[in-house]
């Protein structure tokens, strides 16, 4: 059976719905999260929130990543970047599918012999994110704020 990803849009400024966790195939998921489920267990009623309170696919259109409120704080010059605190408490709040596809998003990458568990990952990733012996890719790191985006350009901070 073909698998899909739920995202859960209801974060975002430019959704009229108030944000709420969305229940789809008995799992919660909470808004500015998503899940990956059966296409069998998705109901039409839920087809229907498509683009108003969820996005059905892989990947979110830019219209609706680019304005999440977590975004937008990002973006605010006033936020100062991260602590390591603040970090490995975001990092907590992540799947670990998300965890794991961090890890290659560094370089050198963060390889391990058998799979960490979810506290060892946030752990893992969170001192390589601090740590001067990597490069960090500031797309998928954005949420640390270090960097400001001019264009399609990341620079980062002073």
């Amino acid at each position: 059976m073909p698998q899909v990803r739920i995202h859960n849009i209801t974060d975002r400024p430019n959704i009229d719905t108030p944000a709420y966790a969305v229940k789809v195939a008995g799992q919660r998921v909470r808004p500015g999260k998503s899940i990956v489920v059966d296409d069998s267990l998705l109901s039409p009623k839920f087809r229907k929130l498509h683009g108003t309170d969820v996005w059905i696919g892989a990947q979110v259109p830019a219209k609706y990543k680019a304005t999440s409120k977590s975004a937008l704080r990002a973006l605010d010059e006033n936020t100062p970047p991260m602590t390591a605190e603040q970090a490995r408490e975001y990092l907590a709040t992540l799947p670990k599918s998300d965890l794991l596809d961090l890890c290659g998003q560094m370089s050198p990458a963060l390889s391990f012999a058998k799979e960490p568990s979810s506290r060892m990952l946030v752990v893992k990733v969170a001192r390589a994110a601090f740590s001067d012996s990597r490069i960090l890719s500031p797309e998928h790191f954005f949420w640390l704020r270090r960097w400001n985006k001019q264009g399609n350009a990341f620079v980062e901070r002073n």
